[in-house]
């Protein structure tokens, strides 16, 4: 990644340490790119449901914003699938 982001302000936040591992994937892998609530969470070594809440508690922090799209899932049909990422103001904010 040709970017610089600082993890302080995952350190400083009270934020739990699930939601800390997947900071820490966001900043090292995503290249502020969106990826799936499933990458991430298999990234982590952890279910799709033990990601989703340390998630929204990035969300909720700032720390990452989400969006949902609608588009096919495993099964051939179509469904809403949550997305995340780095706020691109961090990551904007890195490479200047």
């Amino acid at each position: 990644m040709s970017t610089h982001i600082h993890i302080a302000p995952a350190l400083a936040g009270g934020i739990s340490d699930r939601a800390f591992r997947l900071y820490c994937y966001l900043v090292l892998e995503s290249d502020g790119e969106w990826v799936t609530v499933q990458d991430a969470a298999d990234a982590c070594n952890l279910t799709n449901h033990q990601a989703r809440e340390p998630l929204s508690e990035l969300r909720k922090e700032g720390m990452a914003e989400s969006r949902r799209v609608y588009e096919m899932g495993s099964q051939g049909r179509k469904t809403w699938h949550t997305h995340f990422r780095l706020p691109q103001e961090t990551v904007s904010g890195a490479a200047a």
